[in-house]
Protein backbone atom coordinates (compact mmCIF):
# COMPACT_ATOMS: atom_id res chain seq x y z
CA UNK A 1 0.00 0.00 0.00
CA UNK A 2 1.19 3.33 -0.58
CA UNK A 3 1.35 6.68 0.59
CA UNK A 4 -2.06 8.44 1.14
CA UNK A 5 -2.85 11.56 -1.48
CA UNK A 6 -4.06 14.50 0.27
CA UNK A 7 -5.55 17.42 -1.67
CA UNK A 8 -3.41 20.27 0.08
CA UNK A 9 -5.33 22.90 -1.99
CA UNK A 10 -8.77 21.44 -0.58
CA UNK A 11 -6.88 21.31 3.29
CA UNK A 12 -6.01 25.00 2.85
CA UNK A 13 -9.43 26.19 2.05
CA UNK A 14 -11.10 24.48 4.94
CA UNK A 15 -12.56 26.79 7.78
CA UNK A 16 -10.99 24.81 10.30
CA UNK A 17 -7.63 25.31 8.34
CA UNK A 18 -8.00 29.33 7.73
CA UNK A 19 -8.63 28.96 12.10
CA UNK A 20 -5.57 27.49 12.59
CA UNK A 21 -3.25 30.22 10.40
CA UNK A 22 -5.05 33.21 12.07
CA UNK A 23 -4.79 32.60 15.00
CA UNK A 24 -1.48 31.13 14.90
CA UNK A 25 -0.43 34.62 13.11
CA UNK A 26 -2.49 36.49 15.89
CA UNK A 27 0.05 35.75 18.14
CA UNK A 28 3.29 34.74 16.15
CA UNK A 29 3.29 38.39 14.15
CA UNK A 30 3.33 40.74 17.26
CA UNK A 31 4.98 38.22 19.40
CA UNK A 32 7.82 38.90 16.84
CA UNK A 33 7.77 42.80 16.38
CA UNK A 34 7.68 43.15 19.85
CA UNK A 35 11.17 41.01 20.42
CA UNK A 36 12.52 42.75 17.02
CA UNK A 37 11.63 46.30 18.46
CA UNK A 38 12.73 45.42 22.01
CA UNK A 39 15.80 44.30 20.72
CA UNK A 40 16.59 47.00 18.01
CA UNK A 41 15.45 49.37 21.17
CA UNK A 42 18.58 47.32 23.20
CA UNK A 43 21.15 47.76 20.20
CA UNK A 44 20.09 51.63 19.82
CA UNK A 45 20.83 52.34 23.69
CA UNK A 46 24.22 50.42 23.24
CA UNK A 47 25.05 52.89 20.43
CA UNK A 48 23.85 55.81 21.47
CA UNK A 49 23.39 55.92 25.52
CA UNK A 50 27.13 54.37 25.76
CA UNK A 51 26.85 56.34 29.52
CA UNK A 52 23.44 55.25 30.19
CA UNK A 53 24.79 51.30 29.40
CA UNK A 54 28.02 52.15 31.31
CA UNK A 55 26.58 52.65 34.59
CA UNK A 56 26.89 50.07 36.91
CA UNK A 57 24.39 48.60 38.80
CA UNK A 58 25.99 46.43 41.46
CA UNK A 59 30.10 45.85 41.54
CA UNK A 60 30.91 45.38 38.13
CA UNK A 61 27.16 44.60 36.46
CA UNK A 62 26.18 47.18 34.07
CA UNK A 63 22.92 48.67 32.79
CA UNK A 64 23.97 47.23 29.67
CA UNK A 65 24.67 43.64 30.93
CA UNK A 66 21.35 43.63 32.63
CA UNK A 67 19.81 44.54 29.44
CA UNK A 68 21.64 41.96 27.35
CA UNK A 69 20.61 39.34 29.85
CA UNK A 70 16.75 39.83 29.49
CA UNK A 71 17.06 39.44 25.81
CA UNK A 72 17.50 35.55 27.00
CA UNK A 73 14.71 35.86 30.03
CA UNK A 74 12.54 37.48 26.79
CA UNK A 75 13.15 34.55 24.19
CA UNK A 76 11.95 32.21 27.00
CA UNK A 77 9.06 34.05 27.89
CA UNK A 78 7.82 34.24 24.58
CA UNK A 79 8.63 30.78 24.15
CA UNK A 80 6.55 29.47 26.80
CA UNK A 81 3.85 31.70 25.73
CA UNK A 82 3.77 29.73 22.61
CA UNK A 83 3.79 26.50 23.91
CA UNK A 84 0.86 27.25 26.24
CA UNK A 85 -0.81 28.39 23.54
CA UNK A 86 -0.10 25.77 20.88
CA UNK A 87 -1.63 23.09 23.42
CA UNK A 88 -4.21 24.90 24.64
CA UNK A 89 -5.23 26.26 20.75
CA UNK A 90 -3.43 25.39 17.89
CA UNK A 91 -2.75 20.88 18.43
CA UNK A 92 -6.62 20.72 18.90
CA UNK A 93 -7.27 22.89 15.87
CA UNK A 94 -4.28 20.79 13.41
CA UNK A 95 -5.22 17.41 15.09
CA UNK A 96 -9.01 18.41 14.16
CA UNK A 97 -7.70 19.37 10.60
CA UNK A 98 -5.59 16.49 9.90
CA UNK A 99 -8.48 13.94 10.98
CA UNK A 100 -11.26 15.54 8.78
CA UNK A 101 -8.44 15.11 5.85
CA UNK A 102 -7.87 11.74 6.64
CA UNK A 103 -11.95 11.02 6.82
CA UNK A 104 -12.45 12.86 3.76
CA UNK A 105 -14.42 15.27 5.43
CA UNK A 106 -13.63 18.20 3.63
CA UNK A 107 -15.91 19.57 0.57
CA UNK A 108 -14.94 18.93 -2.59
CA UNK A 109 -14.60 21.90 -4.58
CA UNK A 110 -13.43 23.27 -8.13
CA UNK A 111 -9.60 23.43 -7.04
CA UNK A 112 -7.74 27.08 -6.59
CA UNK A 113 -8.80 28.29 -10.16
CA UNK A 114 -11.87 26.80 -10.24
CA UNK A 115 -11.50 23.86 -12.30
CA UNK A 116 -13.25 20.68 -11.49
CA UNK A 117 -10.19 17.76 -11.46
CA UNK A 118 -11.66 16.12 -13.50
CA UNK A 119 -10.84 18.54 -16.50
CA UNK A 120 -8.94 17.29 -19.38
CA UNK A 121 -6.18 19.30 -20.94
CA UNK A 122 -8.11 20.74 -23.66
CA UNK A 123 -10.51 22.38 -21.28
CA UNK A 124 -8.21 23.59 -19.45
CA UNK A 125 -5.98 25.39 -22.52
CA UNK A 126 -9.92 26.92 -23.64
Amino acid sequence: MGEPVYDYERIERSPEFQELVRKRRSFVLPATIFFLAYYMGFILLCGYAEDFMASSVYEGLTVGYCLALTQFVMVFALGLMYLRRADRDYDPLAVKVVEMAEGGELEPDGGRFGRERGATEAEVRR
